[in-house]
């Protein structure tokens, strides 16, 4: 599979997955906001707790941005095989 044909099935994605797509992506991306003000509070106070819970919250919003890309175009593979 070449660059074009990713391209082509990311433009290609039904509305309804990429609103579900959009509202995963941001929730996410209010995790990673989190994680950077309690990483910010780190610097300040250098509790280790603080780090760890940051890094942690910071990893699983990534992770679920990934995935929510991931399942989308795959759900959207799915649909078009089916229907």
């Amino acid at each position: 599979m070449n660059i074009q044909e990713i391209k082509k099935n990311v433009r290609d994605i039904d509305k309804k997955i990429i609103k579900i797509m959009k509202y995963g992506i941001r929730f996410s991306f209010i995790f990673c906001i989190l994680a950077g003000l309690i990483l910010i509070t780190y610097i300040f106070t250098s509790n280790p707790t603080s780090y760890y819970i940051g890094i942690s919250i910071f990893k699983s919003s990534l992770f679920y941005i990934v995935g929510f890309v991931i399942c989308g175009i795959a759900f959207n593979n799915i649909m078009k095989d089916i229907f």
